[in-house]
């Protein structure tokens, strides 16, 4: 059995691809946080009861993915340094 090394079928460099997967989720994450104060001030503004509940409702889905993004921020943040390294730019390429 040969053992090849194996190759990424990209257009770009893999260190390119999480460079800007590391800026989109960041930038998402921003995004959010900032619909999550344009409810929020929505709320404090709100008189009705009904529309309130669905204000609540959107802002419990905001919350969500306030966090998702957080964690794939934080994720991708890390293989964005390694891949940075001197090893890595070695190994892969930019």
């Amino acid at each position: 059995m040969e053992n090849k090394k194996p190759e990424c079928n990209l257009d770009t460099s893999v260190i390119s691809v999480v460079s800007e997967l590391h800026s989109y989720f960041r930038d998402l994450q921003s995004y959010y946080k900032i619909a999550k104060g344009q409810v929020m001030s929505d709320i404090e503004a709100c008189n009705d009861p009904e529309k309130s509940a669905q204000l609540q409702t959107d802002l419990k889905e905001i919350n969500r993915k306030i966090d998702y993004f957080h964690v794939l921020n934080n994720a991708i943040s890390t293989a964005d340094v390694i891949l940075h390294t001197e090893e890595m730019i070695k190994e892969l390429g930019k």
